[in-house]
């Protein structure tokens, strides 16, 4: 089961508007050398970074849990998941490492409630919690959360 991540309208403005920041910058400064290559270092980092990094989609099959950007894939074991539950990450959450709306919310965030966690998502509202049996703990997110949390379980069943 593959499902897309829809972004938020905060992640989707605050991407635009650092890549078209960053754009016009590079084009502004075209003639002051320095500035420039500084400006371009940063949006060739963050275009990089955005590929690499950036969440696009989540993909179950029977033996892993796909986390998908453009162009990287990180697999979860199934075999190493412990339970799946609904959850809704709050605007508290602390980002230690990760992105917290550029190119949708990814890294290493800290709640309050749950303690560290690996973020993966667009929509706090379309979120998920993977709960590992060595205690990691993943937040994920996709379009169809309910029915990702459905076949997870039926996959751990099996």
């Amino acid at each position: 089961m593959k499902s897309k991540i829809n972004y938020s309208r905060f992640s989707t403005i605050l991407t635009v508007l650092i890549y078209g920041l960053l754009f016009i910058g590079c084009i502004a400064t075209v003639h002051e050398k320095s500035v420039f290559f500084i400006l371009l270092s940063i949006y060739i980092f963050l275009i990089i970074s955005g590929l690499l990094y950036g969440v696009a989609y989540v993909k179950v099959s029977p033996d892993y849990i796909l986390l998908g950007s453009i162009m990287k894939c990180q697999k979860i074991p199934i075999r190493n998941v412990e339970s799946v539950e609904q959850f809704q990450p709050t605007m508290g959450a602390i980002r230690i490492f990760g992105a917290g709306g550029f190119m949708g919310y990814w890294g290493i965030f800290r709640e309050g409630d749950i303690g560290r966690y690996y973020a993966f998502y667009g929509k706090s509202s379309e979120c998920f919690l993977v709960r590992m049996k060595n205690g990691d703990k993943y937040v994920l997110g996709c379009d169809h959360p309910n029915a990702m949390i459905e076949y997870i379980k039926k996959m751990l069943k099996t």
